[in-house]
């Protein structure tokens, strides 16, 4: 059996840790692990039993192109996730169709790229003291920056979100203070099911909880209700991702709200959880097996 965990053009190093604990596992259940760039035109996609999208970190320079390569192998192979998923999943603004199904989603403002927008009357018809502004074809933190109340930090971030708005579109969201003190909490569903969690918080005086903005990660047990949660998103997208992570953060209510559901490249952090990388192996296994 040949699998491939698919990558970019990123970090490799960091790629390849990612997802050493999986490589190994599929390895000892007697699998071909290959690790091939999504736009290397000389892969061979039909002679893979299953690709999975796994760090392809860059495609948010190249949405469009990703996405039509995603539906030219679902051709050839069996792809995870699907094309359509990935599609669906690859601008944020698959946020809006969560919220109409009751999804907790972080109150939004959409732009559309070429919108003329005042930062500033934006924040104050809507009440928010301060706030994020992102793009919404992003991954991780990339282009996202932080909305003070001074008049420096607002003219910064109107300037930000004009040059956004030139390449693309963008959002902005009430700025939620349990991100510094809590962090984030993701939480990962494989094949409809939880398998764990891991809380992400920033460094001190920091609010991005990436670790190459000095985060800490650690594995957290799943409270019932936030796994039931996050069970529900994912049963809300209508469909039966292999692979899920929810990002939540705490609203001020302390109730918590969505932030991101990647289904697309997310890091799974399996090197703090190895027994879900022998879990999500078996799942992969089973799906690259030939339909009877």
């Amino acid at each position: 059996m040949r699998i491939a965990l698919v990558t970019g053009r990123s970090d490799v190093a960091h790629q390849e840790e990612t997802d050493r604990p999986l490589v190994e596992a599929l390895q000892r259940a007697g699998v071909d692990v290959v690790e091939p760039d999504w736009r290397d035109d000389d892969v061979e996609w039909a002679d893979l039993d299953l690709a999975v999208v796994r760090t392809t970190w860059d495609y948010t320079g190249h949405r469009d192109a990703f996405v039509q390569w995603a539906q030219r192998v679902a051709a050839r192979t069996r792809l995870v996730n699907d094309a359509d998923v990935l599609r669906w999943n690859t601008h944020k603004s698959y946020l809006l169709e969560l919220e109409e199904r009751g999804a907790p989603v972080i109150p939004t403002a959409w732009m559309a790229r070429g919108d003329g927008v005042d930062l500033a009357a934006l924040l104050a018809a809507r009440g928010w003291t301060r706030a994020v502004v992102k793009p919404a074809v992003a991954s991780g933190s990339d282009g996202l920056v932080r909305v003070e109340e001074d008049d420096a930090s607002r003219s910064a971030a109107q300037g930000h979100l004009e040059a956004l708005l030139l390449e693309g579109d963008a959002m902005v969201q009430p700025y939620l203070p349990a991100i510094e003190s809590d962090g984030e909490l993701s939480v990962v569903v494989l094949d409809g099911e939880v398998s764990h969690a891991v809380r992400k918080r920033p460094r001190p005086g920091e609010f991005r909880i990436q670790e190459q903005h000095g985060g800490r990660y650690a594995r957290e047990e799943v409270p019932r209700a936030v796994g039931d949660l996050a069970r529900w998103i994912v049963a809300a997208t209508g469909v039966r991702p292999l692979i899920a992570r929810v990002d939540l953060v705490a609203g001020d209510d302390g109730t918590p709200q969505l932030v991101e559901l990647e289904l697309t490249e997310p890091d799974l952090y399996l090197t703090l959880a190895p027994d879900a990388a022998e879990r999500l192996a078996g799942l992969l296994v089973a799906r690259a097996l030939p339909s009877r």
